[in-house]
């Protein structure tokens, strides 16, 4: 049962069945077909050790796990955003501004001063009013007939 309250805190090992399954239906909710969803099953699988390699947060109301964002460190002052999703019921109501925050607070805290992101159609309006920008298109080493934006936004 929901408590209303949403808090941000680092991802545990014990969270990666329910954020596997948060990315899965987050993706799934873009509006991809069957056919593409089994090609991205695998990337969107989160695993321990995908934990233990970056920062990542999830943003919980009680035990319900909302969404998750992580942070990958790149050199010095630049950083890439992985795995940013929200659950489609929890979209438009500022969860993934708030784990965004953090994320940027934490990175801004860490010297970052430059974000990567890797980003598909769906996402490119959110990407945006966070600040990002276009550099470049590239096909999809997963799904080559998607177009992922490599954008960059200044924190």
């Amino acid at each position: 049962m929901s408590s209303g309250k949403i808090i941000i805190e680092a991802a545990v090992p014990s969270d990666t069945a329910a954020l596997s399954a948060l990315a899965y239906r987050a993706k799934r909710a873009k509006g991809y077909d069957d056919a593409t969803m089994v090609l991205l099953a695998e990337a969107l699988l989160l695993t321990p050790a995908r934990l233990s390699k970056h920062k990542f947060w999830v943003a919980r109301d009680g035990a319900e796990i909302l969404g998750c964002i992580a942070l990958a460190a790149i050199e010095k002052t630049t950083a890439e955003i992985r795995a940013f999703y929200v659950a489609p019921e929890h979209q438009g109501r500022g969860v993934g501004t708030r784990l965004w925050q953090n994320m940027v607070f934490t990175a801004q805290c860490q010297g970052v001063t430059l974000l990567h992101g890797q980003v598909d159609e769906p996402s490119l309006a959110f990407y945006r009013r966070l600040g990002f920008r276009s550099e470049k298109t590239l096909p999809s080493c997963t799904v080559p007939s998607l177009t992922i934006y490599y954008m960059v936004c200044d924190i």
